[in-house]
């Protein structure tokens, strides 16, 4: 049964939300579907600030926080 998973990105200041979500068949899809995120992100946030840490944060359904992932080129 699929579960709706959220991406937060955050640098330790400034923290963006995610509103919609996606649904995945578990963790290990979402953590997939985050390293997509993290390849479309990568270039944009790098050149934005090549200095700042991002990271997304992944959380489930009820907010808790399952997984951190570095957003790197």
């Amino acid at each position: 049964m699929a579960e709706r998973f959220y991406f937060d990105i955050e640098n330790g200041k400034e923290s963006i939300r995610d509103e919609e979500g996606v649904e995945a068949d578990g963790l290990e899809e979402a953590l997939t579907e985050a390293r997509s995120v993290i390849r479309e992100l990568a270039d944009e946030l790098a050149a934005a600030d090549p200095d700042e840490a991002w990271t997304i944060v992944v959380r489930d359904a009820s907010g808790l926080s399952v997984g951190r992932l570095p957003i790197k080129k």
